[in-house]
């Protein structure tokens, strides 16, 4: 809307030239000619200054056919036998110019039409001192115009960036959102049911077994509402030595037995996490999926990489495809630059390896 304004307070300033119109001696048909032309180069004017809606629709193409044909209506008016005062319109096409066009490009168009109004007034016969302010007024407002346009052209860059960015931050969110609650309702709710079969099976035969698995379903189920809310606020960030002990209880839970090696040290948080997070994702498919005996989960950490690798001897993997768990997994992988494998061992059975550097980019 400003810009709307300042437009049709800029085109105030074609008063002086259409006063002098109207002083002429013109007939009514030639009058009405001049000022048709006067109101197409205002209507041109008026839709590039900023583009119209209705010219944006239409392409680029259309725009640059609209500031092309500014000055031919200007020359075929100065033609027409309008006055001398109506080189004023080049200042207008100048303008125009250094808004839409790149800087280059517009620069040179600016510098050639000064050039032509300096050429013409000469011809015909302007007094110098209002030639000179004429060509200078087409520079000046021109190249002021330019830098205008590329302010405005760089400011709708920055808006489209930000935009973006604000896009892909939502877009990463459900993304994250989506992948902890996999992560998290997966195994949860693996050992809610399985604890639950338990208690079932337990609670005639060693009632207070089952009530101490009831008792275990309540701590888990607490445990996976308090970390959906951190999942949804951000704040979920889970720990090694914690997902192994769940892990442990888990399998233990299935009838699977496990076999826990490596070494136990100190590892960066962001590391750490990442690590558990295989941890959690490899223990729930072996539960799920596996139908196995026995499963063996190892970490190990050296000065440069820390991994950690999940192996069962059940059924194997199923298809080609990895499922949404081990995708979401290798994206978490990735961000800290690490690997992960995941596949049938050759001798059967599935094995989940995760590595990630230690050492910074």
């Amino acid at each position: 809307m400003r810009a709307r304004i300042g437009v049709v307070i800029g085109l105030l300033f074609l008063g002086g030239p259409l006063s002098d119109l109207f002083k002429g001696s013109f007939g009514p048909g030639h009058l009405a000619a001049l000022l048709f032309g006067t109101g197409l180069f205002i209507v041109a004017y008026a839709v590039l200054m900023p583009p119209s809606p209705w010219l944006t629709r239409r392409g680029p193409a259309a725009a640059t056919l609209v500031l092309s044909a500014m000055p031919v209506i200007a020359l075929a008016l100065l033609a027409g036998g309008a006055p001398r005062s109506y080189a004023a319109l080049f200042v207008y096409f100048a303008a125009a110019a250094g808004m839409m066009l790149p800087a280059p490009v517009a620069s040179a168009v600016i510098l050639l039409t000064a050039a032509g109004v300096g050429i013409g007034g000469a011809i015909e016969g302007v007094d110098g001192g209002s030639l000179a302010a004429t060509a200078l007024t087409v520079v000046a407002i021109g190249l002021m115009m330019t830098a205008f346009g590329r302010l405005a052209r760089t400011n709708r860059e920055l808006q489209a960036t930000r935009e973006e960015l604000a896009r892909l931050a939502v877009a990463e969110e459900r993304l994250r959102i989506a992948r902890d609650m996999h992560d998290l309702l997966g195994h949860n709710l693996s050992v809610i049911s399985l604890k639950s079969e338990l208690a079932h099976k337990l609670v005639h035969q060693e009632p207070e077994r089952a009530v101490a698995e009831l008792e275990d379903i309540q701590s888990v189920t607490r445990d996976a509402l308090a970390g959906v809310r951190e999942a949804v606020q951000g704040y979920r960030r889970l720990s090694l030595a914690h997902e192994l002990e769940g892990a442990k209880t888990a399998l233990r839970a299935a009838g699977i037995d496990l076999e826990l090696g490596g070494s136990d040290v100190a590892l960066p948080e962001d590391v750490d996490a990442v690590l558990a997070w295989a941890v959690r994702e490899g223990a729930t498919n072996v539960i799920r999926h596996s139908r196995a005996h026995h499963c063996a989960i190892r970490v190990d950490a050296d000065g440069d990489s820390a991994a950690v690798s999940i192996e069962d001897d059940g059924k194997g993997a199923v298809g080609g495809q990895l499922g949404s768990g081990l995708n979401g997994l290798r994206e978490r992988a990735q961000r800290l630059r690490g690997e992960l494998e995941a596949g049938t061992r050759p001798g059967g059975g599935f094995r989940l390896r995760l590595s990630v550097p230690l050492a910074p980019a």
